[in-house]
């Protein structure tokens, strides 16, 4: 019998056996004395520990009671004794170079070449079932990542968890033998630009670290590149692009970032070796700690020389600096002072020259921002270009305006911002002439090419023509707009509700209605279409390329949802303005299709819009889903047939009269109601009364009425009693009476 006590090993509850405990203390000593005098001696037996506790812990995993002797002295005879590496360490350094060393440190361990046989679920090294842990043992592989992929193929199609319950009822479960190499999966701190997943990946499959990285940054930059044009050419896209969620990149960034929150970071010496595939033994863990302190003090030396190179370069350029400021402050404040009493505004000038040169930097920056910006939505409506300019000169100067003007500040400014975090300076400011140079082209590109496009506008001209309507049966008018029967997915470009461009057209919403009253007593349509063009003649052409119908079915008016513009007609501000004429009594209602299908714009300034000269005051306002009479006062709102308020009219008096009147109409309904009511409560008990007297169910008896005035007396004796029964039937009809009354 042997006792068993439980130990706190490297932060976990081990039982173990005494005897095996004596032992790994030995042990432990052993290591202590041999490490001594050895740099990181702290950190080697610490790893060395939370190794031989790792190996506790799978022990016990598989199904041990507590650590024996037997598990003790295998792991000790696993991880190497002290003696066993002083003689090899001498050897090593008898000889020349590293080459003893390298052949140390780099001792492999090479998988077990045993036949792999069935395959099985494996018992001893389970989460669920064993299913991963059972192909992992059977293709000799780390079982995390057999589960990272089966969780991935779960995680995107979900067959993953149909495959894992198949495989579970099938496969028959055993425990097996680990025949896997030691070569583990983690992530790698040592040469992490994020998290390590990548630099992690190439060490478990021994590959350059760029190979995975590319893997995972290329999908994703050009994810999001072509989501920049995607959504720069479409505009009506969805709000949440696919830059992240909807391409293959963004399925990468998916698997990195589960990869990051599953993958253990390899933190200790025994998982670095582990991550290498490198055997875990006292030498390795050694050499691993100290490569790792020795890295770590060049890296700090280095930086320390950075930082002091730094400091001194910086604490001399900023003394030169104050004393060249300082000496030409003093020379300038002493000639401004010689100069003039009135010179003291110089002075303070002079004083805030540095606030000055903030601003401007701050106003430069945001003019960059807002060059980007340009830059993108040039990009965007780069596309319109083939319906816009006209001639080489402009189609070269467009593209001048889009590369130097634009984009060279930008291009400018982040090789600025490069150079500052690399610190790479140069004394050549040829970059920066050349810079500068570049955008004062691209500048006198801009300005030429917007005097050129301004020509093609310069003349404006317009056609009038009156439709032949039937006049609506009903007296009222309802103004639509067809739904279109063919959707167009393939479209270049689209801002919402003015203009769409396909491949070969440019389909545009540009069209207003007007509403006036009509001179006569009938419905007038009058269209009236216009356009610019570099003389009358070339706007006119424009005009006679211009396709709009109206149709007419009952009472209801169709109106087109736009006109296209084909490719060799370029655009210039064509345009369809509809003229209603209502007459006085009629109504008309304009559907909410109208409002969102039909949008007006102009690209003329002030008054050059040939219908800036009309009298807008015979236009009228209206709204979508509203119906309107026209009155001899004007376009007034009808509301559930009953003449509500006009239009333009925001005279509270009128409001305060108009709920004075419907208050009336209220309390007068209210009235003619009771009034109802009473005169059916008077019919019923006229019914009442009409009904004949039953006399048998009143009872009476003659009284005598005591007077003391004897004509009293004698006048109650003489009444007969036919007549004093009759006075008694007539007294409910009495009652009845006023009541009703």
């Amino acid at each position: 019998m042997k006792k068993v006590i439980n130990i706190n090993f490297q932060g976990r509850v081990i039982p173990i056996e005494e005897s095996a405990y004596d032992i790994l203390k030995q042990y432990v000593d052993s290591l202590r004395k041999f490490f001594a005098n050895e740099e990181g001696r702290d950190e080697i037996i610490n790893d060395i520990e939370g190794r031989i506790a790792e190996l506790f812990g799978e022990s016990l995993k598989k199904g041990a009671t507590c650590i024996t002797e037997e598990t003790v002295n295998g792991i000790i005879a696993s991880m190497g004794r002290p003696e066993d590496f002083e003689g090899e360490e001498s050897n090593v350094k008898s000889q020349l170079g590293g080459e003893g060393k390298q052949s140390q440190s780099s001792y492999q361990f090479s998988p077990n070449d045993a036949p792999r046989g069935r395959l099985y679920r494996d018992d001893n090294d389970k989460l669920l079932g064993g299913v991963c842990s059972g192909v992992a043992n059977y293709l000799r592989l780390d079982p995390t990542i057999v589960r990272l992929v089966l969780a991935l193929i779960a995680f995107l199609g979900g067959s993953g968890i149909l495959l894992y319950i198949l495989l579970w009822i099938i496969l028959p479960s055993k425990p097996l033998v680990n025949t896997v190499s030691t070569k583990r999966l983690y992530r790698n701190p040592d040469e992490k630009v994020i998290a390590g997943v990548a630099s992690g990946i190439s060490a478990y499959f021994d590959i350059a670290v760029w190979i995975p990285r590319l893997i995972f940054v290329f999908p994703l930059v050009t994810g999001v590149i072509s989501s920049i044009f995607r959504h720069s050419f479409w505009w009506d896209g969805d709000p949440f692009p696919g830059i992240v969620f909807g391409s293959f990149g963004g399925t990468l960034f998916i698997v990195y970032a589960i990869l990051w929150a599953v993958i253990p970071e390899a933190n200790s010496a025994s998982e670095k070796l582990e991550m290498r595939g490198e055997r875990v033994d006292l030498n390795t863990i050694k050499n691993t700690i100290q490569e790792d302190l020795e890295g770590f003090k060049s890296r700090a030396e280095k930086w320390g020389g950075e930082v002091s190179a730094k400091a001194q370069e910086f604490g001399s350029e900023v003394k030169q600096t104050f004393t060249e400021k300082g000496a030409q402050f003093g020379s300038e404040m002493q000639f401004v002072a010689k100069k003039s009493k009135f010179s003291i505004f110089k002075v303070f000038g002079f004083i805030f020259k540095a606030f000055f040169l903030f601003i401007a930097g701050v106003i430069a920056f945001a003019l960059l921002v807002a060059l980007l910006a340009f830059l993108v939505a040039g990009v965007g409506v780069f596309p319109l270009k083939n319906f816009f300019l006209e001639g080489f000169w402009q189609n070269f100067l467009a593209w001048s305006t889009l590369l130097l003007f634009l984009g060279v500040p930008v291009v400018a400014f982040t090789t600025w911002v490069i150079r500052r975090i690399m610190g790479v300076k140069s004394g050549n400011k040829s970059i920066g002439f050349t810079f500068a140079g570049m955008w004062v082209l691209g500048l006198i590109s801009a300005l030429t090419l917007a005097f050129l496009i301004s020509e093609n506008f310069d003349a404006r001209a317009r056609e009038k023509a009156e439709l032949t309507i039937k006049q609506p049966a009903t007296g009222k008018m309802i103004v639509t707009v067809p739904e279109s029967k063919v959707k167009v997915y393939g479209r270049w470009l689209k801002l919402d509700g003015l203009i769409s461009m396909t491949d070969d057209s440019l389909f545009l919403n540009n069209v207003r209605i007007h509403l006036i009253k009509s001179k006569d007593s009938l419905f007038h349509i009058e269209s009236t279409k216009y356009s610019n063009g570099s003389d009358e003649s070339s706007a006119l052409k424009n005009i006679k390329e211009m396709n709009y119908g109206i149709n007419q079915q009952d009472s209801t008016v169709y109106l087109d949802r736009g006109f296209s513009v084909q490719r060799g007609t370029k655009f210039r501000n064509q345009g369809v303005v509809i003229t209603i004429q209502i007459p006085v009594g009629k109504r008309i209602l304009i559907d909410k299709k109208v409002q969102r299908r039909l949008n007006h714009f102009s690209l003329n300034n002030g008054r050059n819009d040939w219908d800036s000269d009309e009298d807008w005051n015979d236009y009228y306002g209206w709204d979508s889903d509203v119906e309107y009479v026209m009155t001899t006062g004007g376009l007034e709102r009808i509301k559930d047939n009953k003449k509500i308020d006009k239009v333009e009219s925001t005279d509270q008096d009128n409001d305060g009269v108009s709920d004075a009147v419907e208050e009336y109409k209220k309390s007068k309904e209210e009235l003619r109601k009771e009034y109802e009511k009473k005169q059916k409560e008077a019919e019923e008990l006229k019914k009442e009364l009409d009904k004949p007297v039953d006399t048998t169910q009143y009872k009476y008896k003659k009284a005598v009425v005591l007077n003391t005035e004897s004509g009293n007396k004698s006048n109650a004796s003489t009444k007969k009693p036919v007549q004093q029964e009759e006075e008694l039937l007539e007294t409910p009809k009495l009652l009845l009476m006023q009541m009703v009354l």
